[in-house]
């Protein structure tokens, strides 16, 4: 209900009607190398349906960083984490990430897990909040990105080199997991336009 709610208020922060079902949380868990992993980054974790798969498989040093927007979800989650150790919720916008990052004292981020509707985002709000995840991302770290539609790869490739690619029907509405790898920064130079 909490979902419906809060997407009928502001759905280009809220992407779906509905929470995302287990054959998308597995695929987007999938590409996580939990062994290794010291930071894991979701941006827009909603109510929790990624973040409990997340805790359930992390090592208990490994870092959570949940970045969510809308201020009832961050509540909800504050509550439904606040006996969790080294997972921090921050209510405020994924491009300013990297600030919350060096005032935790965490220098890299293995993992950025992201389902926020770029579709639907303002252009140059989705434009800096890639270009600021490029730049966050360890060299050897992945951006793993769910989304409803293709119509921002342009966009995505800009900053990120791709590496895999599902299509997942067995989801309301079938999503698209894609797998990034960072690139150099000076490939991802900003063109005068946007692409959407």
């Amino acid at each position: 209900m909490s979902f419906l709610v809060e997407f009928i208020r502001n759905p280009s922060v809220v992407g779906s009607l509905v929470p995302s079902s287990h054959e998308l949380t597995e695929q987007v868990i999938s590409p996580i190398d939990f062994a290794r992993a010291e930071c894991i980054v979701e941006y827009g974790p909603g109510t929790g349906v990624f973040t409990d798969v997340l805790l359930q498989r992390r090592r208990a040093e490994t870092a959570v960083v949940l970045m969510e927007v809308n201020r009832r979800f961050a509540r909800q989650l504050q509550e439904r984490y606040r006996e969790q150790p080294n997972v921090h919720i921050i209510h405020g916008s994924a491009d300013q990430t990297g600030a919350h990052l060096r005032r935790l004292g965490i220098p890299h981020v293995d993992y950025v897990v992201c389902g926020l509707p770029f579709s639907s985002l303002p252009r140059r709000m989705g434009w800096r909040i890639l270009e600021h995840t490029a730049q966050l991302l360890h060299p050897n770290g992945r951006l793993v990105l769910f989304q409803y539609s293709l119509r921002n790869k342009r966009l995505f490739e800009r900053f990120f080199r791709p590496e895999n690619h599902v299509h997942v029907l067995l989801n309301v509405p079938p999503a698209h997991v894609l797998v990034y790898a960072p690139k150099a920064a000076e490939s991802a130079s900003k063109p005068a336009t946007a692409a959407a």
